[in-house]
């Protein structure tokens, strides 16, 4: 007798049903990421639970945002908008909120508090510093920009080939090629390496992001089995691997474990989802609840998160106080919502806008 596939094979659509759940997750973890090296950096509490964290998840929260962003982008490129509506959809939603946060948040730290003056600002918000002085606040924003505009040409690359050996080969070279370069500054430009490699190293995660897009909107399916197969290489490689430099193979090996849980947490969640147990169906229904509504405000909750925690550092409320980090956690909360139906408010004058001048 055949065993019900459903009981032994994982379709990777479910990664789009739990998409929200996923990135709820993840910012998440940032946020315990951000706790744990402030942990790390003053040395307290930097033992038990909180360095395993730092050590083998550590920012890997960012990688699995790019993963499923370009898992995402693939099923908005596949409904066929023109370049430039995709881009412009897609730059005000990324750029809108950031202003809002960045400008007055640099403002106060270039011009007020640290009194560095306007050029300083316009360096720092433009992301010119980034590259030159190794300033990483909003980095991810830069990082997501990059990602949209080259996103196109990385769904032609995969679009393109000829069967499904042929796309793994051309994201993997992709891979490859990122590494290189990176290796390349490393050795002989390590200044700017050390400036942008925090952004550089999560394009892998990006590309093969766009890669498992293709295979969730093509219904395809991943056995138990390989599930299983992947989640036991992660925990093996990640003794070894997981204490590695995090600026290339540890990025890589944090990301790989990353995702490896969350095909893990997804199994689980389908598997509660089919249950014939009440508990487990309402299980699996509050978590969808309660990370779906964390992943429906995570940029918001990223943008405002990094901007508290920064200023409670620089004003001497150190976030690795379990007191102050709660206090930070409860304003981004309130501050991300509020965000949400600011930047909600600015898209929908901008959609009337762009009704008025159609009807015109």
């Amino acid at each position: 007798m055949n065993e019900n596939p459903s009981t032994t094979q994982l379709s990777l659509e479910s990664l789009s049903k739990y998409r929200s759940v996923l990135m709820g997750l993840e910012i998440l973890l940032i946020i315990i990421f951000h706790f744990a090296e402030d942990c790390r950096t003053y040395e307290i509490h930097y033992v038990g639970g909180v360095q395993w964290f730092d050590i083998y998840i550590h920012s890997s929260g960012v990688d699995m945002f790019l993963l499923l962003s370009g898992l995402g982008l693939y099923f908005s490129m596949k409904k066929g908008p023109e370049r430039k509506a995709f881009y412009k959809k897609r730059f005000q939603k990324l750029l809108i909120p950031y202003v809002i946060v960045a400008v007055p948040a640099w403002l106060w730290l270039d011009v007020i508090w640290e009194k560095s003056g306007v050029l300083t600002f316009l360096k720092d918000i433009s992301f010119v510093s980034f590259f030159f002085q190794e300033k990483r606040w909003f980095w991810y924003i830069l990082m997501a920009g990059v990602c949209y505009v080259v996103f196109p040409y990385i769904f032609n690359l995969v679009e393109q080939a000829r069967d499904r050996a042929e796309e793994k080969l051309r994201i993997m070279s992709l891979c490859l090629l990122t590494t290189v370069v990176l290796i390349l500054l490393e050795l002989y430009h390590h200044d700017l390496y050390v400036n942008i490699s925090i952004a550089v190293t999560r394009f892998p995660a990006f590309f093969a992001g766009v890669l498992i897009g293709k295979a969730v909107y093509e219904k395809r399916r991943i056995s138990v089995g390989g599930v299983a197969a992947l989640a036991v290489s992660a925990v093996i490689l990640a003794g070894p691997l997981g204490l590695a430099d995090k600026s290339i193979i540890g990025v890589y090996m944090a990301g790989f474990v990353n995702f490896c849980l969350c095909l893990v947490f997804v199994l689980v969640l389908t598997w509660m989802s089919r249950s014939r147990f009440c508990l487990l169906r309402g299980t699996e229904r509050g978590i969808f609840l309660i990370l779906g509504w964390f992943g429906k405000y995570t940029l918001e909750l990223y943008l405002i998160h990094v901007a508290v925690r920064r200023i409670m550092k620089t004003l001497g409320f150190y976030t690795y106080r379990l007191s102050w980090e709660g206090i930070m956690i409860l304003i981004s909360l309130v501050l991300a919502l509020v965000l949400h139906k600011m930047t909600d408010g600015i898209f929908k004058q901008l959609e009337k806008r762009k009704a008025r001048k159609v009807n015109r």
